[in-house]
C-alpha cells in the first residue's frame, strides 16, 4: 500500500514537534502498518487557520491522481484549525477512497467510529480557539474604546509613540499614541482645502499629479487611498458638532469631544468589507486633531454628494458577464464597466465598458471609446454562437487541441519495456539472495550489486510511474474536453436558459481572452485551449 505523510509547522522553531519529528513518527507508523511506499509534503511556515499550503495544494492533486491509499499526520490540527475547511477534506478523500489517519490521536476513519471521533475533537478544538480569539478581540475592542493606538500602520501624517503612565497600582504602564508628522501634516491640510475648492477627487489627484506630490512609498495618489483619508475622523478637532454630525450617521463615539482627534476600529469583517457605520468603534484619541470640524464636515458632505451625482463602477451586479476576460484592443488593459446616465427614451440607466487605462489621469494612456454594454455585449454574444456552431472555430481549436494531447500519449509498449526490466532485475535480486542464503560468507561479495540492482529497479519504476502518471493526466483531459465539446455544441441553448451566474460560469470555462477595437469594432476571441499557441479566433 501507499501512503502521503504531510507535516505542518507554523514557526521554525526547535521544539519537540519539529517538521523533521512528526515525519520520523508518521514514518514509524507507516512502516508498521504495511504502507510500503512513501509520499513527503512538508509545508514549513504556515498557518493553520485555513488551507493555502504549497505542499498540502500538492498533496491534494496528487490524491486526485490516486497516487496513494491514506494521508497519515502526527496530528489532527496539523491539517486545519478549521472544522470546515477539515470537513470538505475529509469528504473529498471519502469520495476518493483515501483513508485518513492521525496518529497522535489514534484516528482512523478506515473505521466509522474514527470518523466521528475525529470530527468531534475537530469540533471542539475550534471552540476553544474561537472562544479564546473571542476573548481577546473583546479585550482590543476595550482598549480602542480608550482611545489609545491599538498598532498597525499609522495613518498619513502620523507615526506612533509610545507614552508611560502609573496605573491604580502605582505601577508604571506603557500605551502607544499617533504622532504628527509635520510635513506631512501639512499636505492633509493641503488635500482638504484642495478637495473643497475642487471639487472632486479627480480634480485633486490630477493637481497632485502635476505639483509632484507623492506618498510615502513615493508613488502617485489614487482617488481610493484620497478617498479613505478624507473620509478618516483621525485627523479632525472632535467636538460636539463632529459628534453630532457621526450620530446622525448612526456612529456611536467614545470619549469626550476635547479637539482630539478620533480613532476609528472594527470597520471591516473578515471578508474585508466595510461594516455599517453602526459597528465600528469611534473614541476620541489621544492625539491633537488637525482639521477644523467644519472643514472636515464640509468635506464629507462634498464627498456624499459626490458619491451620489458620479457615474460609478459596477460591481457585484447581474451587468457585465465579460468582466474578468474583457479587454482594449489598443492597450491591453482590461475593460471595466462604468454607470452612466438614465436614458430619455426608456428611463433605464445606461452601462459603459470603457477602458481601465482611461479612468486614471496618471495613467491615461489609451484613447480608445467608451461602448455601451448592451452592444458590445450583443457583439461578442454574435461571435461566440457563431464559434461555438459544429464548424465554428471554438470547436475545430478544440479538436485540434484534442489532437494534440492524443499525439502526446506514451505507447504502451514503453510501459511494457519497462516492466520486463523491472521484471528481470528483480528476479536477478532474489537469486542473488538465494545465494546468499545459502552461503553467508560470501556476503561482502553479492551485497554491492544487490544494492546497485535495487536503486536501477527503484529508477526503472519512477521512470514507468511518469509514463503512466503521463497517460492517466491526458486520459483524464481528453475527457474533459469531450465533455466540454458536448456542451459547446449546445452553447447557444443553454445561454439562453442560464442565470446570470450560469453564464458567468460558461465563459470561464472556455473564454481565456476577449478583445474588443473600438475604432473597428472587431471582436477577437480566445479560448483557454489555445494557451500554449497564441493565437485567436
Amino acid at each position: 500500500m501507499k501512503a502521503a505523510i504531510y507535516s505542518r509547522k507554523s514557526k521554525f522553531t526547535g521544539k519537540g514537534e519539529s517538521v523533521e519529528n512528526q515525519i520520523e513518527l508518521c514514518k514509524s507508523y507507516a512502516k508498521n502498518n504495511g504502507y510500503d511506499d512513501i509520499y513527503i509534503y512538508e509545508d514549513e511556515g504556515f498557518s493553520g487557520g485555513n488551507i493555502n499550503r504549497p505542499e498540502f495544494k500538492s498533496m491534494m492533486k496528487d490524491a486526485a491522481a490516486k497516487k496513494f491509499d491514506a494521508i497519515i499526520c502526527y496530528r489532527l490540527d496539523r491539517i486545519s484549525r478549521n472544522v470546515s475547511d477539515f470537513s470538505t477534506l475529509i469528504d473529498e478523500l471519502k469520495v476518493l477512497g483515501i483513508d485518513f489517519i492521525s496518529i497522535r490521536e489514534q484516528f482512523d476513519t478506515s473505521s466509522p467510529m474514527g470518523t466521528a471521533m475525529m470530527f468531534i475533537s475537530s469540533v471542539f478544538a475550534q471552540l476553544e480557539r474561537e472562544t479564546i480569539a473571542e476573548r481577546i478581540k473583546d479585550n482590543m475592542y476595550e482598549l480602542a474604546k480608550t482611545g489609545r493606538w491599538l498598532g498597525g500602520t499609522p495613518p498619513f501624517g502620523f507615526s506612533s509613540e509610545p507614552i508611560y503612565y502609573l496605573d491604580n497600582n502605582s505601577k508604571q504602564k506603557k500605551m502607544m499614541k499617533l504622532s504628527p508628522i509635520n510635513e506631512e501634516i501639512s499636505l492633509v491640510k493641503l488635500f482638504f482645502e484642495q478637495y473643497l475648492t475642487l471639487g472632486s477627487l479627480g480634480k485633486l489627484q490630477k493637481s497632485l499629479i502635476q505639483n509632484d506630490i507623492k506618498t510615502k512609498r513615493n508613488s502617485a495618489w489614487d482617488i481610493k487611498a484620497l478617498q479613505l483619508l478624507l473620509r478618516n475622523p483621525v485627523y479632525v478637532k472632535s467636538s460636539e458638532l463632529v459628534i453630532s454630525y457621526l450620530s446622525i450617521k448612526g456612529a456611536t463615539v467614545f470619549g469626550d469631544p476635547n479637539g482630539n482627534g478620533i480613532l476609528s476600529y472594527n470597520k471591516k469583517d473578515s471578508k474585508d468589507k466595510y461594516k455599517d457605520i453602526s459597528e465600528w468603534i469611534l473614541s476620541v484619541s489621544k492625539h491633537e486633531g488637525v482639521i477644523d470640524d467644519n472643514l472636515w464636515i464640509k468635506v464629507q458632505r462634498q464627498l456624499d454628494k459626490n458619491k451620489d451625482l458620479a457615474p460609478r463602477l459596477v460591481n457585484g451586479s447581474e451587468y457585465g458577464v465579460f468582466n474578468s476576460v474583457l479587454h482594449c484592443a489598443k492597450c491591453g488593459g482590461r475593460m471595466i464597466q462604468k454607470q452612466g446616465h438614465v436614458s430619455r427614451k426608456t428611463g433605464e440607466i445606461l452601462r459603459y465598458y470603457i477602458c481601465i487605462n482611461k479612468t486614471n489621469p496618471s495613467e491615461n494612456t489609451c484613447d480608445s471609446k467608451n461602448i455601451r454594454l448592451d452592444k458590445l455585449e450583443k457583439s461578442v454574444m454574435n461571435e461566440l454562437f457563431k464559434a461555438t456552431d459544429d464548424k465554428g472555430s471554438l470547436i475545430k481549436a478544440i479538436e485540434e487541441y484534442k489532437k494534440s494531447l492524443e499525439s502526446e500519449a506514451i505507447d504502451k509498449s514503453s510501459i511494457k519495456s519497462y516492466e520486463k526490466q523491472i521484471s528481470q532485475k528483480e528476479l536477478q535480486v532474489k537469486n542473488l539472495i538465494d545465494k546468499l542464503s545459502l552461503n553467508p560468507n560470501i556476503y561482502d561479495l553479492l551485497s554491492s550489486r544487490i544494492e546497485e540492482l535495487n536503486k536501477e529497479i527503484k529508477e526503472l519504476k519512477f521512470k514507468k510511474f511518469e509514463l503512466e502518471n503521463t497517460n492517466s493526466n491526458l486520459k483524464a483531459a481528453i475527457k474533459e474536453i469531450n465533455a466540454s465539446t458536448s456542451m459547446l455544441l449546445n452553447f447557444k441553448k443553454l445561454w439562453e436558459n442560464a442565470d446570470y451566474s450560469m453564464r458567468k460560469l460558461l465563459i470561464n470555462s472556455f473564454v481565456d481572452y476577449i478583445s474588443y477595437n473600438s475604432d473597428t469594432q472587431e471582436v477577437v476571441i480566445k479560448p483557454f485551449c489555445t494557451n500554449k499557441k497564441k493565437g485567436a479566433l
